[in-house]
């Protein structure tokens, strides 16, 4: 049995598609059991760039947030039912709610709990380098987004919390995931 963790997904674009092939990759290379969480916001964004259907080809288990304990997974990863919870993408929306502890969705509900039960939680968010991104708008063209300076703070404030690593980029959300199911599979 590989690794078992919740992946999160936020109200934001970025990465969406990258997300959804390192999780394919991940169940057909190491027998990865992952669930993966909404928010409302994540299941909008997911359905307007045209993802929904390969997130629900490649993951079985796609649970979207009705409200912050339902569907109930915050209990299931404070007692360490899961290896650990990952969120990415996260937006800078949910950045700022985490950073100021108010836990009134499902994701943020989720981080809190996790972190309360000692269980390890790993976040990218999408709005932390002072150099605009370059995401993709729906239709695959380029987009380029200037990051705000209350978003930077909101990501070093992120970086001191206890209980929550903070990944700079895609590549070491890969590293991580790989490193954590070939250590699994020995």
């Amino acid at each position: 049995m590989g690794l078992k963790f919740v992946w999160g997904m936020t109200g934001t674009g970025y990465l969406l598609k990258e997300s959804i092939d390192i999780m394919k990759k991940l169940q057909e290379k190491y027998d990865a059991e992952i669930t993966v969480m909404l928010s409302k916001e994540g299941a909008v964004v997911v359905k307007w760039y045209k993802q929904w259907d390969y997130l629900n080809e490649v993951i079985k288990r796609v649970k979207v947030e009705n409200t912050p304990n339902n569907p109930f997974l915050a209990g299931p990863l404070q007692i360490g039912k899961y290896n650990f919870l990952l969120v990415c993408p996260v937006s800078a929306n949910s950045v700022a709610k985490i950073v100021y502890g108010i836990a009134d969705t499902l994701i943020t509900n989720c981080v809190a709990q996790t972190i309360k039960g000692d269980v390890p939680v790993y976040l990218l968010p999408s709005d932390q380098h002072k150099e605009p991104i370059v995401t993709t708008k729906p239709d695959g063209s380029p987009l380029v987004l200037k990051i705000r300076d209350i978003e930077m703070e909101n990501v070093e404030k992120l970086r001191k919390m206890e209980g929550i690593t903070v990944l700079s980029d895609f590549s070491q959300l890969k590293s991580l995931l790989t490193k954590k199911s070939e250590e699994k599979s020995k």
